[in-house]
């Protein structure tokens, strides 16, 4: 009975695997009128409903346009490069959202649409190729489980989970745990603040980075031994930010992040707030557990403008800047951090790490100086790497 059920596994494993390559070789290899919708749904989740009708690139129309487009002069022409580039098999996505398509229209230049389209189209790939990748991993763990299980015996040294002294731990037990961790941090914890107010200065490619190093911080912050009580102040409900970290993170509202309209003035006393910003004259020397930092959620990666600095310098906020180049020798690149790289410094510090080990703990080594040998006996203190 063994080997028969065996072998019936083995064939059923096979033909889940073969129909699912050919789910992948109609995705991408099919002539459009093929109806696409369900696949597309399972590996992207890009397709929308537009008056109750899915619809991909090569049907946006004049009439759906319209409704989008106040300068009815620009409709034609738009219509005309999102044809030409699936026609000729350019950056361009498969199947577009109502909002995608609405950021589309609202660009002014060919080359600012066309790139837009190409951002669109990596991230499509991307997320096909996720849930491809997904779903060759589970394939693999049935076959390894089965082959464990066909090997195994009832001697003592079979070390399974059935054989071992350790309590299974669910998963439900573990985010009961954390979730007891944050609501200590919520009632005695100390406070941090997420300045979510630079919607209107960020394109739309910034605030998905932007929603990624929320959820990193949420992560990061959940899993510490002594996490911050978090505040997302200045929230707008109709920032894009707001809108897909309420969709990206599971049970927003159970969190105990405080997720409010209101500016951090209205909950804190000015003399205790301390705005970081890279852009800052004065340096954080000495980390203060009695203040309440705030950092600024906002994702610049082309501009560089001091948005952070002057908004605390008009609301009066004391603003430092975090002592980098006092402890590291940076390599080639930019000495600019993510924004949960410097939550997460500021978490390392909380809990009595020094400011050099917190940023050999936070920042990439892609970013710091390597060095050979010889060159290390005159190099001051400060973080460093060695040439292999």
């Amino acid at each position: 009975m063994n080997v028969v059920s065996g072998l019936s596994f083995i064939l059923q494993t096979c033909v889940k695997r073969f129909h699912f390559q050919q789910h992948i070789k109609r995705l991408y290899l099919c002539p459009f009128p093929y109806n696409r919708s369900y696949e597309h749904r399972l590996c992207s989740k890009a397709v929308s409903k537009v008056r109750n009708e899915t619809f991909s690139v090569h049907d946006i129309n004049t009439l759906q346009l319209t409704d989008l487009i106040t300068n009815a002069e620009k409709v034609t022409p738009i219509i005309a490069e999102i044809q030409d580039a699936a026609v000729k098999r350019k950056r361009c996505p498969q199947y577009m959202t109502c909002e995608q398509l609405q950021k589309l229209c609202e660009l002014e230049t060919r080359t600012q649409r066309f790139g837009y389209l190409s951002y669109l189209f990596k991230r499509e790939k991307r997320r096909i190729a996720d849930a491809v990748k997904k779903e060759k991993k589970k394939i693999e763990r049935e076959l390894k489980l089965h082959e464990s299980s066909k090997h195994s015996n009832n001697n003592a040294t079979d070390y399974s989970s059935k054989n071992i002294l350790l309590v299974f731990t669910r998963a439900k037990s573990w985010k009961t745990f954390y979730k007891r961790r944050l609501a200590n941090a919520a009632l005695f914890g100390e406070k941090i603040v997420l300045d979510l107010g630079y919607d209107s200065y960020m394109t739309e490619k910034e605030k998905s980075a932007c929603i990624n190093q929320l959820k990193h911080i949420y992560s990061a912050n959940r899993e510490n031994r002594d996490p911050y009580d978090l505040h997302f102040c200045n929230a707008e409900p109709s920032y894009y930010c707001v809108q897909n970290l309420q969709k990206h993170i599971h049970k927003l509202s159970e969190s105990f992040i405080t997720l409010t309209e209101k500016s951090y003035l209205d909950y804190f006393p000015k003399e205790k707030l301390v705005y970081l910003s890279p852009h800052a004259t004065e340096t954080l020397k000495e980390y203060d557990h009695n203040a309440i930092y705030i950092i600024g959620a906002f994702v610049d990666t082309v501009k560089r403008e001091h948005h952070s600095l002057h908004k605390a310098d008009q609301e009066e906020i004391k603003s430092v800047s975090l002592p980098l180049d006092e402890y590291i020798m940076w390599g080639a690149g930019t000495k600019s951090l993510t924004v949960n790289q410097v939550f997460e410094i500021m978490l390392a510090m909380k809990n009595g790490s020094s400011w050099k080990e917190a940023f050999t703990q936070v920042i990439p080594t892609r970013k710091i100086r390597k060095l050979n040998k010889e060159q290390i006996d005159n190099v001051p203190d400060k973080i460093f790497l060695i040439k292999s």
